[in-house]
């Protein structure tokens, strides 16, 4: 560790994440080189079911970022995907503009708003969409991805019931191995609480596609925001996408 990190002098990042989500933290860790130091707070713990608590959350996220108080932040991101699809790509954008603002502006990109800006740079506008959520929210995703002027020409789900805190990297795997992506698309691992590292490592040069997952376009684009290049684990896991890092 660099005598830059312990003195707080490096670049620094907030992370805003879902109560119990086990994997925003470690995939980040794991994605943003040793120049960027992290920084996490949690949403609060919601009454309800996962419909209630995902349309809850967004009113918590300008509380959350408060939480951080006096701390110096160059950029945040929101490691939540399903809290997002309800509102649709424009409410989205207008919900980050909102967030900057309450950032002091600097810059809040919400899990959805990153994949889209990496579609966008892998000039990708078709989707195989690889889904850890139940009919409902797997809808609020093909909804979104379709709202925002891509198509998905594919659904390969994990289950009926939301496990993404618990599927394993196999299971995972099992799912790539049902997707058949045609050239000029990517397959998307949605969702943020789904381990997805380990099964992208292991088959993105597989594919011949871009494989992307939330947290991987969350941790590409705080880079991107901040002007720093690739990690290795990055470069390794989205060759194409590192190398639009400075």
């Amino acid at each position: 560790m660099s005598d830059g990190l312990l003195q707080g002098t490096q670049p620094r990042v907030g992370i805003i994440t879902p109560p119990a989500n086990p994997t925003v933290e470690p995939e980040l860790h794991a994605l943003l080189p040793e120049a960027v130091a992290m920084y996490t707070t949690r949403l609060p713990v919601l009454p309800g079911n996962l419909q209630q608590r995902n349309a809850a959350y967004a009113a918590h996220y300008s509380p959350a970022i408060a939480s951080f108080g006096a701390l110096r932040l160059d950029a945040l991101y929101v490691g939540s995907t399903g809290a997002t699809y309800a509102l649709g790509p424009a409410a989205d954008r207008a919900l980050s503009e909102e967030l900057a603002a309450a950032a002091g502006g600097k810059p809040v990109w919400t899990a959805s708003r990153a994949i889209l800006e990496a579609l966008a740079v892998l000039d990708c506008d078709t989707l195989c969409l690889v889904s850890p959520y139940p009919d409902w929210l797997t809808e609020l995703a093909v909804a979104y991805w379709e709202a925002s002027g891509h198509r998905v020409s594919e659904v390969v789900k994990l289950g009926e019931i939301f496990r993404a805190y618990e599927l394993e990297t196999a299971e995972v795997l099992a799912g790539l191995a049902r997707v058949h992506p045609s050239s000029g698309s990517a397959v998307l691992l949605s969702g943020t609480g789904m381990l997805t590292l380990p099964a992208i490592l292991a088959r993105q040069a597989g594919l011949k596609v871009p494989l992307l997952s939330s947290n991987l376009c969350g941790a590409w684009q705080l880079l991107r925001s901040l002007g720093l290049p690739a990690s290795a684990t990055l470069r390794a896991a989205a060759p194409r996408l590192a190398a639009t890092l400075g």
